[in-house]
């Protein structure tokens, strides 16, 4: 798996994106409101992204997620699909207005409808590089269902942590970030090599 991991084209997108965010913020320290704002349009995409894999599916595992105490169907994947879409865009929509509040002064709007565009592309690349999985093996539609929400425990914790912990916001968000997106890079990766025929 590391191996695969290592020469995946993604991984290294994803490594070289933080890296250079976090030396966006060490050069321009008073743009920490950008940074947000770029991690929310990341999450808002990957939402859209894994919506449409969602409605994509074709065979689920029957196992993996169930609605209203029955198992997951190809006929109800419609279904898990919006529900999806509902769950994951009312928390996004929540906190777009908590960033609307308190971050907002001081964003570079630029720089991140510039950034938002990069990971449009390179997350239209992924997609279609997935396209070609055997639709003879299973999906797991409950690990793909749940594996954003690994994006949303940053900002929760981004808005408890400071008081608590009397750490900077600054401090608490980038390791959290940095975090979530390599948890989420892995599991995704691992989800997906799974789904490969052998």
């Amino acid at each position: 798996m590391s191996r695969q991991v290592f020469s995946d084209p993604g991984f290294w997108f994803l490594l070289l994106i933080n890296s250079w965010l976090i030396y966006y913020y060490l050069q321009t320290p008073g743009e920490f409101n950008t940074i947000v704002w770029i991690y929310w349009f990341q999450s808002v995409l990957i939402g859209l992204f894994t919506f449409i894999q969602l409605l994509r599916i074709k065979n689920p595992d029957e196992k993996s997620l169930s609605i209203n105490k029955q198992p997951i169907s190809k006929n109800s994947m419609g279904c898990a699909a919006f529900f999806f879409l509902l769950h994951y865009g009312l928390f996004h929509f929540v906190y777009a207005i908590f960033l609307l509040v308190s971050f907002t002064k001081g964003a570079n709007t630029k720089m991140i409808l510039i950034t938002a565009c990069v990971f449009l592309i390179e997350s239209t690349i992924q997609l279609l590089r997935r396209k070609n999985i055997s639709v003879a093996q299973k999906e797991n539609v409950g690990k793909i269902f749940f594996t954003p929400y690994l994006r949303i425990v940053p900002m929760h914790l981004m808005i408890l942590l400071p008081n608590i912990l009397d750490m900077s916001v600054t401090v608490v968000f980038l390791i959290l970030k940095t975090v979530a997106d390599i948890a989420m890079y892995m599991a995704t990766t691992r989800m997906h090599a799974s789904s490969q025929p052998l």
